[in-house]
């Protein structure tokens, strides 16, 4: 998630109006991260949704209240991929759309609003939150009792992923927001 969204935030300020379709956007390399990175986070998020009514009950007071945040961060995170997926990844495969087309067509997506308001931008930012917060979770849980350093250095990975992806999607949407 990191790397995708770095890479993201790179080609948002580098680019210019009609930006080039980079090697993310290729079928080949699209259907190897569907394969790669996203059927096993199905599988692992299935796991933890089914987990979850267990794992409430168990925990209290604040334990419980993070678990709760976490598994609602889950839910959007899925229902970002499955939207965005739709709309990108899979007329990519199929062929309805070209490599040319995927990144002025995510700028024409962010960039629209519905009655004044920028509500697929919101949604963007909002799963980029959702995100980093569950990776940050999942990461802290690989660790547990882990020195101050490794949670201070996941927790700075995790505010380093946020703000680039907000400044992906900002960019995006709005144009420049830095000279």
């Amino acid at each position: 998630m990191l790397l995708h969204l770095a890479c993201q935030a790179y080609r948002a300020g580098t680019q210019g109006a009609i930006p080039a379709p980079g090697i993310e956007q290729q079928p080949g390399v699209v259907l190897a991260i569907l394969l790669l990175v996203w059927l096993p986070f199905l599988v692992l998020a299935r796991y933890e949704l089914s987990r979850l009514p267990s794992r409430s009950r168990a925990a209290h007071g604040q334990a419980r209240a993070l678990a709760s945040v976490e598994a609602l961060a889950l839910l959007v995170v899925l229902l970002f991929v499955l939207v965005h997926g739709a709309h990108f990844a899979w007329p990519l495969l199929s062929g309805r759309m070209v490599a040319e087309d995927v990144r002025p067509e995510l700028v024409a997506l962010l960039s629209g609003t519905w009655r004044g308001l920028p509500m697929t931008a919101i949604g963007y930012l909002s799963a980029v939150g959702a995100a980093s917060f569950y990776a940050a979770r999942q990461a802290l849980s690989a660790f547990p009792g882990a020195r101050p350093a490794l949670v201070r250095g996941l927790l700075a990975l995790a505010v380093l992923a946020y703000l680039l992806g907000s400044y992906a999607v900002i960019r995006d949407a709005s144009g420049t927001i830095l000279p």
